[in-house]
């Protein structure tokens, strides 16, 4: 993210309800999810703490509609989107494509991150969720996407059942992204 949006989601608020079936639609609609990243910045200015949650309305239609159900506007956001009827849920595949592939790729970086190729940075992290059968219960999804078993960076553990066990070095890393010139 490139600042702070001094901004509260109320589930009373009309414009907050939309905002948020629209930055769901984008995900779910897209044919090419390499190209659609969740970040700070989207859907409508999401800390990444939330990311976990955007997640699992992504992966869970049962967890879209629970949340739908306590909007006071529901039917404003129902009328104003199509949320209530898309019943597309993404998998863990997906989600690493909007999570971790897309971005380094969009970024330039997909030589060095977002994959397990030969050559990548070993960064992986390792949720307690089966890719072929994922819980019925929503709140698990978010749940395993809060803590991750276990995370490796650079191939060094650096977290084992959502505690610390190491500190790598840190680094700032710089890009340059060079995109064609829009000519519009």
């Amino acid at each position: 993210g490139s600042g702070i949006v001094p901004y509260i989601y109320d589930k009373n608020i009309k414009v907050c309800g939309i905002q948020w079936a629209i930055g769901l639609e984008i995900g779910l609609y897209a044919k090419d999810l390499m190209r659609v990243h969740i970040t700070t910045d989207h859907p409508n200015a999401g800390p990444f703490t939330r990311y976990p949650r955007v997640i699992k309305w992504l992966m869970s239609q049962k967890a879209r509609e629970a949340t739908l159900d306590t909007m006071k506007w529901k039917d404003k956001v129902i009328a104003a989107s199509n949320i209530a009827s898309m019943d597309k849920e993404l998998g863990l595949y997906e989600i690493a494509q909007m999570t971790r592939a897309g971005p380094a790729k969009a970024l330039g970086l997909s030589d060095m991150y977002g994959s397990l190729a030969k050559g990548a940075d070993g960064n992986i992290a390792i949720y307690d969720l089966d890719a072929d059968k994922l819980p019925s219960d929503p709140e698990l999804i978010e749940a395993a996407f809060l803590n991750t078993a276990y995370t490796f960076k650079e191939g060094i553990m650096v977290v084992k059942d959502g505690q610390i066990t190491a500190e790598p070095p840190k680094y700032t890393l710089w890009t340059k992204v060079n995109i064609a010139e829009n000519a519009q």
